[in-house]
């Protein structure tokens, strides 16, 4: 169903985008719920903000936002179509975009095995200490061997690369690109420790980061890291 304003040719989805195109029509900004009126479109949606009054998606029309009614189904279907952030509205090319962003809305409250920066997920930890970056020096080739070490290092790692990684041997710089870690849940490979976790950690497999065999490794990974 669309809705018309007989002023113009244009048709709208629902209420709410007519009500909003005949305030932008006539420059004032009222709330359908209350009596409030806004001088501008940003007093509006700051109102809208503070009252629930409705729901506003600021990554709509370009950037200009829109209004929709509150915890309708056609928002709801909006959010999830438009792969929209529910914290800042912005709208994301694919769901997998979407995930990495949220991420930046998380608490940072996991703090690093060696020194005393927090991230806000264990796998973002385990990049900082793959990429030597951090002040104790714990670096990729210190994970993989610690990996290599845990008594549960078949249910992750292939067996062809483990006495290299046991060595100490930077895989990459010997043969290029290559898989020596996959998920215990569904086999899919990653050339990196932290690119596992990072899988793990999403949506993407029945595999729990802290549950079973990867829980058991982050206990190991933790007893021979952690200086805390």
């Amino acid at each position: 169903m669309f809705w018309s304003d007989g002023d113009s040719d244009g048709e709208f989805s629902n209420q709410y985008a007519l009500r909003q195109h005949r305030r932008d029509a006539s420059g004032h900004h009222p709330c359908d719920s209350c009596d409030f009126v806004g001088a501008t479109r940003a007093d509006l949606f700051i109102h809208h903000g503070q009252t629930r009054h409705a729901a506003v998606c600021r990554g709509c029309n370009n950037g200009r936002g829109r209004i929709w009614e509150w915890e309708s189904q056609e928002y709801l279907d909006h959010l999830e179509d438009e792969n929209v952030c529910g914290l800042c509205e912005t709208h994301f090319q694919t769901p997998s975009n979407l995930e990495h962003h949220e991420m930046t809305h998380l608490e940072r409250t996991i703090e690093c095995y060696g020194c005393y920066r927090k991230f806000p997920t264990y796998p973002a930890m385990i990049i900082h200490l793959e990429a030597a970056t951090c002040a104790s020096g714990i670096n990729i080739r210190d994970l993989n061997q610690s990996a290599a070490m845990c008594f549960q290092w078949k249910a992750y790692l292939e067996r062809e690369y483990r006495q290299e990684l046991l060595e100490r041997v930077d895989l990459e710089a010997k043969y290029g690109r290559v898989y020596p870690f996959r998920c215990p849940g569904c086999e899919l490979s990653f050339t990196k420790l932290s690119g596992l976790f990072q899988h793990v950690y999403s949506n993407a497999c029945r595999q729990d980061l802290h549950e079973g065999k990867m829980a058991k490794l982050i206990h190991w990974l933790e007893n021979r890291h952690d200086s805390s």
